[in-house]
């Protein structure tokens, strides 16, 4: 969330040099989605949660018309991979292998706010809530050490961090609707049985830093991994990166990474 597809291309390349077709898109209210500045943070009227998951399943269609024959990853990150796990639910069977990026179990603690929610996407759907945004995150920054910024959960890379701050179209705080659509993605990614309806042939990796607040520090990551167990799964993975936090695609060992999810890649062709 509060990001756009551009801050992967470093990623995206990578894959590319390695054989891969590598597809992405800006999400509903993020990067050249939006535009205007006030629609940051803002998806849609109605279903917003069903409006981002039909974006993904168009945006699949698209590449299967000229790409027929070639297997279809789907890799979501932090909100991402709640709105991988919303996608799975419906079309699980449409892909060949899912990767969970940043991703945690359920938020029970947040669940008194979608009420109001609700109620203010109504009345003032675009107005940004800092009260929101602070109950969500703002206790991340206190694991760690760092002083300064209130991000710097996110990285143990300060460039990283100072550059996330910086940019005009990153770190901007949700609207009414963008939180109601966040935690609705979120509740239903993460309910109980939310993995029931989702083929359990489907290869799905698991990948995030054991200092990941977003993850309960790992244990939220843990959980996923086992809930997919118990649904029966027969081809699940999941990797850990000690020390590392939420955005292991930019941290200073950003490699390591970028080799474990080709390899993985390449196991599942």
């Amino acid at each position: 969330m509060a990001e756009f597809i551009d801050r992967y291309d470093d990623f995206a390349r990578y894959l590319s040099e390695n054989q891969f077709l590598v597809v992405g898109n800006d999400h509903l209210g993020h990067g050249n989605s939006v535009a205007a500045v006030e629609d940051r943070g803002y998806f849609s009227k109605g279903n917003g949660k069903q409006h981002v998951i039909e974006d993904i399943k168009k945006l699949h269609d698209l590449i299967k018309i000229d790409y027929p024959h070639l297997p279809y990853f789907l890799m979501g990150h932090s909100m991402g991979s709640f709105i991988v796990r919303n996608f799975l639910q419906q079309y699980g069977d449409t892909i060949d292998g899912a990767i969970l990026m940043g991703t945690s179990g359920p938020k029970p603690e947040l669940n008194f706010i979608l009420s109001p929610l609700t109620l203010l996407n109504k009345i003032s759907p675009k107005t940004r809530n800092p009260l929101v945004d602070k109950l969500a995150f703002g206790s991340f920054s206190s694991y760690f050490e760092e002083t300064g910024s209130d991000f710097n959960w996110l990285s143990k890379n300060q460039q990283n961090v100072a550059w996330y701050e910086e940019h005009p179209q990153t770190g901007f705080i949700f609207t009414n609707n963008g939180f109601l659509t966040l935690f609705t993605l979120l509740n239903d990614g993460t309910k109980k049985g939310w993995a029931t309806t989702i083929p359990t042939e489907l290869p799905i990796l698991v990948i995030s830093g054991d200092q990941d607040p977003v993850g309960g520090m790992g244990k939220g990551v843990r959980k996923v991994f086992h809930e997919l167990e118990d649904a029966q799964f027969t081809d699940i993975t999941l990797c850990t990166y000690p020390e590392l936090r939420h955005e292991i695609l930019m941290e200073d060992s950003y490699l390591l990474v970028y080799q474990d999810l080709l390899n993985w890649l390449n196991r599942h062709l």
